[in-house]
């Protein structure tokens, strides 16, 4: 047993500087009404719930120590506070170290946090802050004129978070964290379902935020990837972008870790990429958005089924999987879809229904040029769609010193390929069809025969206003019976097509 001192001694050397709190509390508060003439937020309540479950699920903070406040006044938050102190000073007192994490979502002006018609001013946060018992302290605010608690007057959002990083063997100290600089407001996405501040502290905590690929995400880490997308995300937005900034004022040495990743139900490896965004759906209305790494990026995601897709440039791929709980899987290989591509870009949905009309060329002596209406449905099945469409042709004719009535009704089936040309989709592929031909004399007598064709079509659609129209062409061949010979003669089609999403 001699070398089990030499033993510990290297595996406490190994231990990341970054580490939990023995005691983990906080408070997290949303609430979606302001003062008066404010509008209602959409998402500042569920943003806490997020933020909250986030806590619980990968910050070792245990479910009694988090306190979850929605649509509460600042009575409530206030006395929320004060009983959290008060087990803070009780973990103190136990000899354990204790982290307090303040989370706030919600309307703010200059004056400070609005719940309702009651506010809290940014003095009073500052000064609850100042005589927490806690060593680590970490207020996050994700409100309009919420850097009026970090006190910075411009934009601090850069690729590089710059505070100094503390030198002694403990992390302590206050954080002050803003989802917006002075002046600027906080913006909510009905896309994402939530704010787009809070929606990427949330990403960063699930693995997004972790830089240097330890398996957690500290302070630092979910700051600077927070800012980064949160002013990529509002930079096209009407508002314009959203720069969130920060106050630290900490010491110590390493940084408050918030998220350990080896504590989520499971595990998604995304591959070592460039240039793409993935976007995972999952279970609770969970959202990520994750930009591609050269190294590859672990997200921490609890146990369901997701479906996942990767954005690049013009190339779009999408799949599905299910995480087993304690699993943790590489992302499966996903199909190539230029319909989600199209459809980005305006274009159809995926069942049409379709109407119109134009010409065809039936190989009948002396016929000619046919009226044409069609008639059908489009549906796409992954990356290809499914056509079927019903054609009736009319027309009176002459061949020689004979004049008739020609007559064709009959449908066909369709498998495309699609291919996006910007506004305009293109889809190409076979198509089989079969109907009755039937040929009515002057003298009343009527000849019928079966029909079966094959042909080349090819859809160009696009959006016109409020209305979606297509060009159908189709080349091909016609195979029936003619003065009692089989025959097979060349056909086509081309009609203008009236196009409405279902």
């Amino acid at each position: 047993m001699k070398f089990l001192p030499a033993l510990l001694l290297a595996a406490a050397a190994a231990l990341p500087t970054a580490s939990f709190a023995g005691a983990r509390f906080a408070v997290v508060a949303g609430n979606n009404v302001g003062g008066a003439g404010r509008a209602r937020l959409w998402y500042a309540e569920r943003d806490a719930e997020r933020f909250a479950g986030a806590l619980r699920e990968l910050g070792d903070f245990t479910p009694e120590r988090v306190i979850l406040l929605q649509g509460a006044s600042g009575g409530e938050l206030r006395a929320a506070l004060q009983a959290v102190e008060a087990r803070v000073v009780i973990a103190r007192k136990s000899g354990e170290r204790a982290l307090l994490v303040l989370y706030f979502s919600g309307h703010a002006g200059a004056a400070g946090l609005e719940l309702g018609d009651q506010r809290i001013a940014y003095d009073e946060l500052r000064e609850f802050f100042a005589h927490s018992s806690a060593e680590t302290k970490v207020g996050i605010v994700d409100a309009c004129e919420a850097g009026e608690l970090t006190q910075v007057k411009g934009a601090r959002a850069v690729a590089n978070v710059d505070f100094a990083l503390p030198l002694d063997d403990t992390v302590q100290g206050t954080a002050f964290i803003a989802s917006t600089a002075v002046g600027e407001a906080a913006q909510e996405s009905a896309i994402i379902g939530g704010s787009f501040f809070t929606h990427h502290l949330e990403v960063a905590l699930r693995g997004a935020g972790d830089s240097d690929g330890d398996g957690r995400v500290t302070l630092a880490e979910a700051f600077r990837y927070t800012a980064a997308r949160t002013v990529a995300g509002t930079a096209s937005t009407k508002a314009g972008p959203q720069h969130p900034t920060y106050d630290f004022r900490m010491s110590g040495r390493g940084d408050v870790v918030l998220a350990d990743l080896r504590r989520a139900e499971a595990s998604l490896k995304l591959p070592a990429d460039s240039n793409a965004l993935y976007v995972l759906r999952g279970p609770g209305d969970l959202l990520a958005e994750v930009p591609s790494s050269a190294e590859g990026t672990t997200l921490a995601l609890p146990a369901g089924h997701y479906t996942v897709e990767r954005r690049s440039g013009e190339s779009l791929a999408r799949g599905s999987f299910t995480l087993e709980r304690g699993e943790t899987r590489a992302l499966p290989t996903l199909q190539t879809s230029v319909y989600e591509i199209a459809r980005a870009k305006g274009g159809p949905l995926p069942l049409l229904v379709f109407l119109g009309g134009g010409v065809a060329l039936f190989p009948l002596p002396g016929l000619g040029v046919t009226p044409l209406l069609r008639a059908g449905v489009r549906q796409e099945l992954g990356a290809f769609g499914l056509r079927v469409h019903v054609d009736y042709l009319r027309r009176d004719a002459t061949d020689l010193t004979l004049r008739y009535g020609f007559s064709f009704i009959g449908g066909g089936a369709s498998v495309l390929a699609p291919f996006s040309l910007g506004r305009v989709l293109l889809e190409v592929g076979p198509d089989l069809g079969a109907g009755i031909v039937v040929q009515q004399l002057e003298s009343g007598r009527s000849f019928s025969a079966p029909d079966f064709n094959a042909s080349v079509a090819a859809i160009a659609s696009t959006r016109f206003g409020p209305l979606r129209f297509a060009l159908d062409a189709s080349v091909g061949a016609h195979a029936f019976k003619l003065d009692g010979n089989s025959t097979v003669r060349p056909a086509g089609s081309l009609a203008l097509l009236l196009v409405l999403g279902l």
